[in-house]
């Protein structure tokens, strides 16, 4: 029996977004050299960021990753996943059931091993098969790799996984079976599921198409014979692009990053002015939104390496506060101004309130 690795590799696509409203934010181009910075200094910056907002993070002992792009943050349980967007609400993820041939399918039970590092988390399977996931300013790309044959294989059989559909939105193939649609219950496309890339070991593509199932649940086919192994695969090489229809650039360009920069030997602190999170604090992540209430960067410079260091939030995060607005930094101090704060307390660290509309105010962070 011959044996084989198959990477299989899918692309993501947002077919429309009824429930955002037009965007009238204009995004700050990175190309805008703040004073005092070489414009290599400021692309390494720009791309540190953008590399963080994408991380995978803990929470509450399950892995995170928000892509602002898209405006949701998924979950992921070391089952499957699960997408719930900022402004709408449907909510859609995937789960792996089984693979293998139809002889003898393999069933993914329990909970994988589960590893992530950076923009990237990977399932481990019993059985050699990967499941991984890396997220950017493309989307989330989905990927398996099978690391050997299947038992029960048969000539003109091909290897076929089974997916089971979570949340709200329900599946259907299309009739070239090369996308499964995702539809709300008006029968709204919502979901593109496609793209979908099957290669060995020598880079031969294989046939694959997708198939409708019972329920909730989709199959993807691979004729997968003659295919060798092992398989190396580089999955940002091949793009799997999610892209909201109103969001122009995706990667949180409307948090206005840039708009104040402020800068003190090797230390570097951005003001986002309109980032939209929740959180409140130093280098906290929160689901909640918070429009506009902002927040600040504070990078690092090591030899020629721009990292971040600390991601700046306010004490009491509100609305509209646009926390970032301006920002200074001397030695270890960085003071963030908060033009649109809203509370009538004096003195310092007075009792936080909301009953002052727009007062200029600033949150000092040390």
């Amino acid at each position: 029996m011959n044996t084989s690795t198959i990477s299989i590799l899918t692309t993501l696509g947002i077919l429309c977004y009824p429930a955002l409203a037009e965007q009238t934010r204009q995004a700050i181009p990175p190309d805008n050299v703040p004073e005092g910075l070489q414009k290599s200094d400021w692309q390494s910056i720009h791309a540190a960021h953008k590399a963080w907002k994408h991380d995978f993070r803990q929470v509450d002992g399950k892995w995170q990753a928000h892509n602002p792009g898209q405006r949701w943050t998924t979950t992921f349980d070391e089952r499957g996943f699960l997408a719930m967007p900022q402004e709408a609400e449907w909510t859609w993820g995937l789960e792996l059931e089984s693979y293998g041939f139809a002889a003898e399918p393999i069933p993914v039970s329990g909970t994988a091993e589960s590893s992530a590092v950076g923009q990237k988390l990977t399932y481990r399977w019993q059985g050699g098969l990967e499941e991984w996931y890396v997220n950017d300013e493309r989307g989330l790309e989905h990927g398996y790799t099978v690391a050997a044959r299947p038992e029960g294989a048969r000539d003109g059989e091909p290897l076929v996984f089974t997916i089971a559909t979570r949340g709200t939105l329900s599946p259907s193939v299309s009739s070239d079976q090369q996308t499964v649609h995702f539809r709300d219950a008006a029968g709204a496309p919502i979901l593109n599921y496609s793209g979908l890339k099957v290669w060995d070991a020598e880079g031969k593509i294989l046939p694959s198409r997708f198939a409708p199932a019972e329920g909730d649940h989709f199959r993807l086919l691979v004729e997968e014979s003659g295919a060798i192994y092992p398989l190396t695969i580089d999955p940002i090489a091949q793009q799997a692009y999610l892209k909201a229809s109103n969001t122009p650039g995706g990667s949180g360009e409307f948090d206005n990053f840039g708009t104040s920069v402020a800068v003190s030997g090797d230390t570097v602190v951005v003001g986002a002015p309109r980032e939209d999170s929740g959180t409140k604090g130093v280098n906290n992540t929160s689901n909640e939104s918070a429009i506009d209430s902002g927040a600040t960067y504070v990078f690092v410079r090591n030899g020629t390496t721009w990292s971040q260091q600390a991601y700046l939030k306010a004490g009491n995060t509100g609305a509209g506060d646009e926390f970032g607005k301006s920002v200074a930094v001397s030695g270890d101090t960085v003071v963030v101004g908060a033009h649109y704060e809203d509370s009538n307390t004096r003195r310092v660290n007075g009792t936080f309130n909301e009953n002052a509309d727009h007062i200029i105010g600033t949150k000092g962070v040390a």
